[in-house]
């Protein structure tokens, strides 16, 4: 259970998969018609701005304009298009290790933005499986329902334990005296005593 993926986990990284596919698709369309990339900084004092950027009266923003070049569509293309299909090749098979590396190494390279999702679902499924592996139950709830029992069964479990003694204590109920009694030897620790000799 660990190690594969449950119904919802499964559907999200089925719906993660669809969202790079989509998101491919969206780069696919940027290569066809190769669309420039739009840079914006603020202007320093007087309206200025640095050497290829030009000032917006309307954004009040310094922009520069750049069209890429058709390897850095097609790169980033098979990039995001690949680990989709990977990322719902092992939802598909619910394998759990599959799908969070992919889904982390696709958030890792779109970077600040979109990439954020796919980290998150990474991430979302390492915590779901370490929950799985200690408490049994993989939601938040329910992991904590069984960590705040076992906490209870381990303290009722130490209050009834008594603590190891080398002399214990008894009451004689006639005299209501105390005495101490000596505790039974260890019949596996305590060496056997020599015979004596008659």
């Amino acid at each position: 259970m660990v190690l594969g993926l449950d119904r919802i986990e499964r559907r999200l990284s089925i719906a993660g998969a669809g969202l790079a596919v989509l998101l491919a698709l969206v780069t696919l369309a940027q290569w066809i018609r190769n669309i420039p990339n739009t840079t914006t900084q603020s202007p320093t004092h007087a309206h200025s701005c640095a050497n290829g950027f030009h000032y917006v009266t309307s954004s009040k923003l310094c922009e520069m304009t750049s069209h890429a070049s058709r390897g850095e569509w097609e790169i980033r293309f098979s990039f995001i298009f690949v680990i989709a299909l990977c990322i719902l090749y092992f939802a598909l098979r619910r394998k759990r290790a599959g799908v969070v590396c992919f889904s982390v190494f696709l958030g890792l390279g779109l970077g600040v933005g979109t990439g954020l999702v796919f980290l998150f679902l990474g991430v979302w499924l390492i915590i779901r499986a370490y929950r799985l592996q200690k408490y049994g139950e993989a939601s938040f709830s329910s992991s904590t329902r069984v960590a705040k029992e076992r906490g209870r069964s381990r303290r009722a479990d130490l209050s009834t334990s008594k603590s190891p003694s080398t002399r214990a204590k008894s009451v004689s109920p006639s005299s209501g005296t105390t005495r101490t009694v000596a505790p039974e030897p260890s019949k596996r620790y305590t060496p056997k005593k020599p015979r004596r000799r008659r």
